[in-house]
């Protein structure tokens, strides 16, 4: 008779992620994932978080994420800790990606170049 140990121990080569070619965009929003963003939202806000997903009515879900009211606010650093958001697509102006992070590592907010 098996454990519950010896049973994930059989298992832990089993790959979440099925052995498919994806489609171009999907590739890219697959990029995207765990990746520092800039949204623009249509009320002038500016939300900057990790992305972490989105479906397929454009919303989507930032952790850590941080609001700033507007553009000057983001150049002085005045901002408003959310936490966990989810943005509905329809609120969305735009997208923006730091092309300049590594490894997971926060870089400047200027970085950022837009990716819709």
């Amino acid at each position: 008779m098996e454990t519950g140990n010896q049973n994930l121990q059989k298992s832990s080569s089993f790959s979440f992620v099925p052995e498919r070619e994806y489609s171009e965009g999907r590739q890219k929003l697959l990029s995207w994932l765990n990746q520092q963003m800039k949204v623009h939202l249509m009320d002038g806000r500016i939300l900057v978080g990790t992305f972490v997903c989105t479906d397929k009515d454009a919303h989507i879900i930032l952790s850590t994420c941080y609001e700033y009211f507007n553009e000057k606010d983001l150049e002085t650093g005045e901002y408003r800790l959310l936490g966990l958001v989810m943005i509905p697509g329809r609120h969305i102006i735009s997208i923006h990606t730091d092309v300049q992070q590594t490894n997971n590592q926060f870089k400047p907010l200027t970085n950022f170049e837009e990716t819709l």
